[in-house]
């Protein structure tokens, strides 16, 4: 597909990538909350091993509403090599989301749990850690997926 000027159907596909994207900010924020807050994933390593969890039940999810709902006249790849793409693509997002989580939520929790005791400044600073990565790798996985993964789509 040849890179094309962002149109009206590109702005609706991006609100519908919006709109699945905060599904999938639902559940991948849920299964982390989740899993730090009441499973005692607490530490460094535990909370991004529970962050590549949670972003995988998103991932998963978000396949599936990308291909049957934002784009649907994209079939002239088989589901298996969408599937690849969109993993590829969103690996590479979950690499750049550990980054910023990792650096921002290590950076932050410390100061909030000062302010407002260990557990609600673990909980707080995950939680800005999680907006923060989410913020940047939204606009990854939509560019990347656009005209890679659904680049059939005219």
């Amino acid at each position: 597909m040849k890179f094309t000027r962002f149109n009206n159907s590109e702005a609706r596909r991006f609100i519908k990538f919006s709109i699945v994207g905060a599904i999938g900010f639902v559940i991948d924020t849920g299964a982390l909350n989740i899993m730090i807050g009441y499973l005692g994933m607490t530490t460094g390593l535990l909370r991004l091993v529970a962050k590549t969890i949670s972003f995988t039940l998103a991932l998963t999810s978000n396949f599936f509403w990308n291909r049957y709902w934002i784009y649907p006249e994209s079939r002239s790849k088989s589901v298996r090599l969408q599937a690849v793409q969109f993993t590829v693509v969103n690996l590479i997002g979950l690499a750049l989301n550990l980054l910023i989580f990792g650096s921002v939520s290590s950076a932050i929790i410390p100061t909030f749990q000062n302010s407002y005791g260990v557990q609600a400044g673990l909980i707080l600073g995950t939680n800005v850690g999680q907006v923060a990565a989410v913020a940047v790798v939204l606009f990854w996985n939509f560019f990347a997926n656009r005209y890679w993964t659904y680049g059939d789509v005219e």
